[in-house]
């Protein structure tokens, strides 16, 4: 018998009930912050009115790959996909779900108690690539530049 008159296979399940909980408190975490974040822009209308400073643009006046994904994810919180598009397409079919991927897997891979893998080299090179030929399309595309002015 364990503490209080608990048997060890009832202080093992709690062990292991405890362990599940803590390995998921991480994810719910960041879960819930992107959920508030995104709520709060949505509510307060950020990213609509006007550029969010870019210190490539800045600098130079281009677009960097990036320019227009605050006012995409803005735009998406809004429930507005086609302008979210508009605003940054790289950010609506690549980033946001891969991030949405990658999360899920991390969520899974702690209720389960399993390592999260590493990202392998190749697969940020591959990014970096996708991310790299985006931006040279954009700057080579005029329409498919951020619409801010």
């Amino acid at each position: 018998m364990g503490p209080r008159g608990a048997t060890l296979a009832d202080v093992s399940i709690s062990t292991v009930r405890a362990q599940r909980a803590r390995n998921v408190l991480g994810p719910a975490a960041v879960l819930a912050g992107v959920g508030v974040a995104w709520l709060t822009a949505a509510a307060l209308g950020l990213g609509d009115n006007g550029p969010t400073p870019c210190p490539w643009r800045t600098l130079t006046g281009l677009d960097c790959p990036f320019c227009g994904a605050t006012r995409a994810a803005a735009s998406l919180a809004h429930g507005d996909v086609i302008g979210a598009l508009d605003h940054n397409a790289l950010f609506v079919l690549v980033i946001l779900p891969l991030a949405v991927l990658a999360w899920g897997v991390w969520a899974a891979r702690s209720w389960r108690g399993t390592p999260t893998p590493v990202i392998a080299n190749r697969t940020v090179l591959i990014l970096m690539g996708i991310t790299a030929g985006w931006w040279v399309l954009r700057l080579a595309v005029p329409w498919l530049g951020s619409t801010a002015s």
